[in-house]
């Protein structure tokens, strides 16, 4: 998600370029509506400088919306983070701009110089939607102060896409826009608090589910942007930013008010449990507030199986009116039967609103209905030159009954290390949970390996790396496999995965769908590796198995987790909006094939555990590609329950038992939980901080601070006997 707060797009020039003049610091802070923005100058060298504004939400109710007026002086900003920048003014992004009483939310920046003199930022105003009135004021400039330094600066940069602002006044509408909201990642329920100013007539407004009933200006159908309207159980909520989830449900609505009301009121809603994944714009039913991470559909699969095999309830695949069952009950936040999977609604298998099975000679899977082969295969197939899939692959219609766990890894020429690692996991599967944490990609300054153990007193059994930045000289974040390296000589374990930049752009790219047209290529139903686009994709593996290969030189085995969180659609390797009739999970598998037998037979790689987590059982790529299936999980404050729900959904879509891991978490499952539930995580994996000092509190940072995690309950995980620390791994 995976959610995130940084997306380069230009590079900064680096600190060597400028001759090194005597360092400043900078603070300011301007208040408006309860809610106050402090500027912080980070990193001062001389001919540029990057900083943190921090917005506070002192008020007596929920922010929903904020916009912060930068005064750049003579300087000029070339890369922000966490938020969306038009010209000098910087709105929240999807997952940062709503702030709950008492917390916080923050962006970045870096710019370069102009002048060697008067060159660090002020903040001009803020303006905040809820949380008090919403009058801005500036105060409190800064000081400086004169130090010589040199140091070398990373550069850092990112995409800002322009956005509109609609400022609240005292009236009930309130919305921010952000262009991309992020990845990591999304959660089948939050929890969230939004202030109302009252309700109106419902007359001329849309009615859930029924999206096409009447025309919005400001988005096509089976959506909502910001501003939109819609009528959910008697009551209007507003888009605050692209949505297709519930009203209600996630941080994507703020609630208006009942029908016919005008009086104005505050209300919280709030469920628990995540249903996942790191996302964009597409939305499931629900969201979280991660960076990465807005929301997921919950998935389809074809049954909830244990993790250890056996026979499970199984639930058809579509009710006798055409929509398909839920698989997860937590896809229905609000118990009335209707739920929301796959970016379309869906039926919850027995509830009030289920009016009996239906039976189809095809496969229901959101609003597509899918050809079934005439010959099962256990996957996607073609015949008649039609694209096609297996009946077992359909949810509903497959077997609940699971083969045995593989004693070997998939790949039969995997070394002894990797081998004995699975082994390693194995073992400990079903009894144990090891600990796990992101690294902070693009910010090479911040540490999270130190973070932990400053919380906890104990170390992460397993750090998390990402090849994002690859391929970028100049930017931070490359040097991920050293410090995998580094990890795998303190006796740690290593997972990567691989937000990888649209192939045509040489790496400066970006990765979600709704910032470029870049799609898998195929043609007759297969990989067209005749085209250029193809030969880009080509480029980049070389790119990147150069980096396995140093890994697997020195000795390391990697947990190997790429095309992430593709049934969400917010990434290019999962886009929904195809241009041709391919199956945007049929893509996706033939994708994932050749990767595999890319890495495995023509680079020889033999130190990867292939882990997969397309969060959606069409979207397997077969039992003999994949020896770990994961889950990526976010959603609201403090939450540990175990997540069973979606343990077991995610055991159920291979066919083989394999382990189950959380790839991606915002909140930690509480050990007691989990072991009384059986949902035995493989480990957890707490996705990374923005770039803040230790120990603040914001929904961007998804360790430091207590917004998800409380130092108590880190505390509690990692000195607990089923979880497994760095000190407690044997050696490999």
């Amino acid at each position: 998600m995976t959610t995130f707060n940084f997306k380069p797009l230009v590079s900064v020039a680096t600190a060597s370029v400028f001759a090194f003049l005597a360092s400043q610091a900078s603070a300011n802070t301007v208040s408006a509506g309860g809610s106050v923005a402090e500027l912080t100058v980070s990193n001062d060298w001389g001919g540029g400088y990057c900083a943190t504004v921090t917005i506070n939400n002192n008020g007596s109710a929920a922010v929903t919306g904020w916009e912060v007026s930068l005064n750049p002086n003579n300087s000029t900003i070339d890369s922000l983070w966490s938020g969306v920048l038009d010209g000098t003014k910087v709105q929240g992004a999807a997952y940062n701009s709503g702030i709950n009483i008492g917390g916080s939310s923050s962006f970045g920046f870096c710019a370069s110089a102009t002048s060697s003199t008067n060159y660090l930022p002020l903040i001009s105003s803020l303006e905040v939607e809820g949380g008090g009135d919403t009058s801005s004021s500036s105060s409190s400039s800064s000081s400086s102060s004169s130090s010589s330094s040199s140091s070398s600066s990373s550069s850092s940069s990112s995409s800002s896409s322009s956005s509109s602002t609609s400022s609240s006044s005292s009236s009930s509408s309130s919305s921010t826009t952000s262009s991309s909201s992020s990845s990591s990642s999304s959660s089948s329920s939050s929890s969230s608090s939004s202030s109302s100013s009252g309700g109106g007539s419902c007359g001329d407004v849309n009615v859930y589910p029924n999206w096409t009933s009447k025309d919005w200006a400001g988005g096509d159908y089976n959506h909502a942007t910001a501003g939109d309207r819609m009528v959910y159980q008697n009551v209007i909520y507003q888009a605050n930013w692209y949505t297709n989830s519930v009203p209600g449900s996630d941080y994507s609505w703020t609630e208006v008010g009942p029908c016919g009301s005008s009086s104005s009121s505050s209300s919280s809603s709030s469920s628990s449990s995540s249903s996942s994944s790191s996302g964009s714009t597409s939305s499931s039913s629900s969201s979280s507030s991660s960076s990465s991470s807005s929301s997921s559909s919950s998935s389809s699969s074809s049954s909830s199986s244990s993790s250890s095999g056996g026979e499970t309830e199984q639930i058809p695949n579509a009710a006798n009116n055409g929509y398909p069952y839920c698989r997860s009950a937590d896809s229905d936040p609000d118990g009335d039967g209707w739920g929301w999977e796959n970016s379309y609604s869906c039926i919850v298998f027995g509830s009030n609103a289920d009016s009996g099975a239906g039976d189809y000679p095809y496969c229901v899977i959101g609003s597509s209905q899918l050809t079934l082969c005439g010959s099962d295969t256990g996957s996607w197939g073609t015949e008649g030159g039609e694209i096609c899939l297996s009946e077992s692959m359909c949810p509903g219609m497959g077997s609940t009954t699971q083969g045995a766990m593989r004693t070997d890894l998939v790949n039969s020429d995997a070394d002894s290390t990797a081998q004995g690692v699975y082994d390693y996991l194995r073992s400990v599967w079903g009894k144990y949970m090891l600990s796990g944490q992101q690294d902070l990609t693009w910010q090479d300054n911040i540490d999270m390996y130190q973070r932990v153990i400053n919380d906890t007193g104990k170390a992460p059994a397993i750090m998390g790396y990402d090849f994002l930045m690859y391929g970028n000289d100049g930017w931070p974040g490359l040097m991920q496999t050293e410090e995998a390296i580094e990890h795998w000589g303190r006796g740690g374990l290593v997972s990567f995965c691989w937000h990888w930049r649209d192939p045509n752009t040489n790496h400066s790219g970006d990765f979600y769908s709704v910032d470029t047209s870049f799609e898998i290529p195929m043609a007759n139903n297969e990989l067209d590796t005749n085209s250029p686009a193809f030969a880009n994709m080509e480029a980049n593996v070389e790119m990147i198995a150069a980096e396995l290969q140093r890994l697997e030189d020195a000795g390391v085995t990697v947990l190997w987790r790429p095309l992430h969180e593709a049934s969400g659609g917010w990434f290019w390797w999962g886009r929904s909006d195809r241009s041709d009739n391919v199956p945007p999970a049929y893509a996706q598998v033939k994708l994932w094939q050749w990767l595999y037998d890319t890495l495995t037979e023509d680079y020889g790689l033999n130190n990867l555990i292939w882990m997969w987590n397309g969060q959606n059982s069409a979207w397997f790529p077969g039992d003999e590609y994949v020896d770990i299936v994961s889950f990526d999980s976010y959603d609201g404050q403090q939450n540990y329950e175990s997540q069973v729900e979606v343990y077991e959904l995610t055991a159920s879509f291979p066919h083989e038992t394999k382990m189950v891991a959380m790839s991606e978490n915002s909140n930690i499952p509480d050990p007691d939980l989990m072991a009384a539930d059986g949902a035995w995580w493989l480990f957890f994996m707490v996705w990374n901080d923005t770039d803040t000092p230790e120990g603040v509190s914001s929904n961007s940072n998804f360790w430091t601070g207590e917004y998800y995690n409380t130092n108590a309950h880190k505390i509690h995980v990692y000195n607990h006997d089923n979880v497994i620390t760095l000190d407690e791994l044997p050696a490999f």
